[in-house]
């Protein structure tokens, strides 16, 4: 993978992760949740973290890493909506 192609999937990355945080964050306020804890709350945050690690990755196997945890964090977004909407 070239460099410009590597950073064009950086920035792809960034974008999916900014969306898995809005949703995330728009669940949060919609359902009024609060605490630390909260398992949606600690969700955001690795996701938080794992959007900032993209500008530190250095290789192809850290963004799949970080691509990884997107989807299971939109996932658990998923089902956590389907269960409360069901």
């Amino acid at each position: 993978m070239s460099r410009y192609e590597f950073s064009l999937r950086q920035e792809v990355l960034m974008e999916k992760g900014a969306s898995v945080l809005g949703n995330l964050y728009h669940y949060e306020r919609e359902k009024n949740l609060t605490g630390q804890n909260h398992p949606v709350r600690v969700m955001y945050d690795l996701v938080w973290t794992a959007k900032r690690d993209i500008l530190l990755a250095t290789s192809e196997k850290e963004l799949d890493r970080i691509e990884g945890q997107f989807d299971l964090a939109k996932g658990f977004l998923f089902r956590i909506e389907a269960e409360t909407n069901a």
